[in-house]
């Protein structure tokens, strides 16, 4: 048997450990794990957490796995979990619109009781999920079949309620890649840089255009939003309301060049309040000259038109110091790229 000060996992000298029954919430874990992670869920990591309870005598994964990358299932397999896969019922409503009915969920469900019914040498239940629906599921299993049941859930998207069900939880924490976070930071750097003169980045913006300044092997672009939505979490990046020069507000998504992992990424790096220097000939006013605007496309057939509206006035000089790995410099910022003009 398993002795009480090892909380419950089998060591090397237990001649009985206790088996453990797996149930994945697919979806769920997936979802979850890109909007919070910014990254695939590891099915390794669940396998070790399994084992740290006992014996993994039943492993299975629930989902529409044609709605997922094809590498899911194999990373299942390797794990040791089984794909069950329910496509979704399609239907459509009055107005010609498709539905998606989820069936996984049912029969997770119908195959966790089966489980605790014709098993009952399992004694404990991992369950990763969030998800409140499975409510009656956790009370049914615990006070009605007497099996422990465990919630693993994806912080930020697990149910109070489901835990307070369960009377216990195991969350799936990913251990962040400084590396990864470091890259992704000079990249935004690098893509707020090359901004065309008057124009701010904005979390949209960044969001579809920061891949062509990140390699894909540091993070896959469909990855992009959930790490841009991560940062402005956690303060790597922040928000600022402004007002362009024809009185529109915008909101700008910037650097937080005080958070300790952009020092970190951006040794030499300081606030734009510090760095960004505006030198104004001809007594031009500072506000006319500053005008902000929405991030777009800036490709093709919109070049004539940003440049008009963004274009500096015959007698003036618009300067700016930039900072860079290797230094300041200084000149005019008026060409797209960020490069100097003579």
């Amino acid at each position: 048997m398993v002795s009480e000060t090892s909380g419950g996992r089998p060591g090397n000298g237990d001649a009985d450990p206790k088996e453990v029954a797996v149930f994945v919430d697919f979806e769920n874990i997936r979802y979850s794990t890109i909007n919070s992670f910014g990254r695939e869920p590891d099915p390794l990591t669940w396998r070790d957490k399994a084992l740290q309870y006992g014996l993994m005598s039943v492993a299975r994964a629930y989902a529409d796995f044609d709605q997922h990358p094809a590498q899911a299932r194999t990373r299942l397999d390797v794990a040791g979990f089984e794909a069950q896969h329910y496509p979704a019922k399609r239907t459509t409503d009055s107005q010609g619109r498709e539905k998606f009915t989820s069936r996984s969920d049912l029969n997770l469900v119908v195959d966790i009781i089966n489980t605790a019914l014709v098993r009952p040498d399992i004694e404990i239940f991992l369950l990763l999920t969030g998800d409140k629906d499975f409510i009656r599921l956790v009370t049914t299993l615990r006070n009605r079949l007497g099996r422990r049941v465990v919630i693993c859930g994806v912080p930020g998207s697990i149910s109070p309620d489901l835990v307070a069900a369960a009377g216990e939880e195991d969350i799936l924490e990913i251990a962040q890649s400084a590396d990864v976070d470091i890259a992704v930071i000079q990249a935004i750097d690098t893509y707020i840089k090359q901004l065309h003169v008057g124009f701010v980045p904005t979390q949209s913006h960044m969001s579809r255009t920061l891949w062509r300044f990140l390699d894909r092997n540091s993070l896959p672009s469909e990855h992009i939003e959930a790490k841009v939505m991560e940062f402005l979490r956690k303060g790597v990046l922040s928000k600022r309301q402004t007002i362009n020069g024809q009185g529109q507000e915008l909101v700008t998504t910037e650097i937080n060049f005080e958070n300790p992992l952009v020092i970190k990424a951006l040794p030499n790096a300081a606030s734009p309040a510090l760095e960004d220097e505006v030198e104004v000939e001809d007594e031009v006013e500072l506000p006319e000259l500053d005008a902000y605007f929405e991030p777009v496309d800036v490709e093709g057939e919109t070049d004539d038109r940003l440049a008009a509206v963004t274009a500096p006035r015959e007698n003036s000089r618009y300067q700016r110091r930039f900072s860079s790995g290797n230094g300041a410099w200084r000149g005019k910022s008026n060409v797209r790229d960020g490069s100097r003009t003579d």
